[in-house]
């Protein structure tokens, strides 16, 4: 992307060429921080940030239950990885939306991209069905006769979006995480690597959260009543139910943002990168037991919407499917990912028809699943509390 910079008035475009990421908010920070000459990788930010917990809110938004896997909400998360990498953070609230997009031109025109936060039912890109607005993404440049901006996402290629997208998706109002027109502020040229000690501290919050949760579906004893819960939901309750919240689960812990298994594979790529710049044998001892983790929760996931019947098959294969043609975006790619999405219902009710001769097998197997998570878990963080 050319530099070029016409003014408060005039075309915006900054020199920023890094596109996608594993999870919105540490891909963010990485491109920021790159651009302003520090070079720290997601794995690295998500971990000094003490980034992995388990999280299960039985009544979640929307009326479903929701699941999770990283440790605390924007901006506690956000702060905390920010400071592991010595920048103090201020997260911006503009009044209003005028207030809002002035103040993101003016980032741009002193030549900063801007990390915003926005509702990712609003990002027409995402084609998303469901409200979410603790979505961070990079604003890189502005043109004023277009009345568009081009943003750094997920996506592996810059996006577009008219003022007026940008504007709903910055201004929702519905939860949950309402953005508020949020942005991040910060000296990011005073940022540096992350020291041995933020290292440390990162590991120690994660194992707190894991190891003693503030909230009783938190943590690794939230982990295990989540795979009773399941073994109870999948022999008791309606078919359509069932699968939804199958579909539901997969996508939260496997598509949305998480860079897959609920955060897993990026805590066991932080640790490897931790363990080459500490010494701490702790660490070291880790890394076998955190790739164990990771393999529980493929297993895990497999049996969420498993390879048992062509109905089940089809449903995730189509989820995946959509991901990826969402994620690469091209116009041919939308259109895809919109012809998949509209298949989604159909495929669900033929899911949940299908459900009865499974439901005894694949309860007990789902919770047995979680058991190997909990049990793998348990002896990680038990050796990362050494650390």
């Amino acid at each position: 992307m050319s530099v070029h910079a016409v003014g408060r008035d005039g075309p915006i475009s900054l020199p920023v060429n890094r596109f996608g990421g594993a999870h919105c908010e540490t891909a963010a920070l990485h491109k920021v921080l790159a651009h302003h000459g520090t070079e720290v990788s997601e794995p690295l930010l998500f971990g000094v940030a003490g980034g992995i917990s388990f999280m299960h809110m039985p009544k979640g938004p929307e009326g479903r239950a929701f699941v999770g896997g990283r440790n605390g909400p924007f901006p506690d998360f956000t702060r905390r990885m920010a400071e592991g990498v010595g920048l103090r953070l201020e997260v911006v609230l503009p009044a209003d939306p005028l207030t809002a997009w002035e103040q993101v031109r003016g980032q741009l025109a002193l030549g900063s991209p801007v990390i915003v936060y926005g509702d990712l039912f609003h990002l027409p890109y995402y084609q998303a069905t469901r409200h979410f607005g603790a979505h961070a993404f990079v604003i890189l440049g502005h043109d004023p006769d277009a009345k568009t901006v081009t943003v750094s996402d997920r996506c592996i290629a810059p996006r577009t979006l008219f003022l007026d997208e940008l504007a709903a998706a910055r201004g929702s109002e519905h939860p949950p995480f309402p953005p508020r027109h949020a942005w991040l502020r910060a000296d990011w040229a005073v940022a540096r690597e992350p020291s041995a000690d933020d290292i440390r501290h990162g590991v120690r919050a994660s194992c707190t959260a894991m190891r003693h949760p503030v909230v009783p579906t938190f943590g690794l004893r939230g982990l295990a009543a989540y795979g009773a819960g399941l073994d109870h939901l999948v022999r008791r309750s309606p078919a359509d139910d069932v699968v939804a919240a199958l579909c539901g689960a997969y996508v939260d812990f496997e598509l949305a943002g998480t860079g897959g298994c609920g955060f897993r594979v990026m805590f066991a790529d932080f640790l490897t990168e931790a363990a080459e710049r500490s010494a701490d044998p702790a660490l070291e001892r880790a890394l076998p037991l955190a790739r164990g983790a990771v393999d529980a929760w493929h297993e895990f996931l497999a049996l969420l919407l498993p390879s048992w019947t062509p109905s089940f098959t089809e449903l995730r294969d189509t989820l995946n499917e959509r991901d990826q043609h969402i994620l690469r975006g091209s116009a041919q790619d939308q259109d895809a990912a919109a012809a998949l999405g509209a298949q989604l219902p159909e495929l669900r009710t033929a899911a949940a028809e299908g459900l009865d001769p499974l439901r005894e097998q694949l309860s007990g197997q789902l919770r047995a699943a979680v058991q190997r998570i909990v049990k793998a878990e348990e002896a990680l963080f038990d050796i990362l509390k050494e650390v």
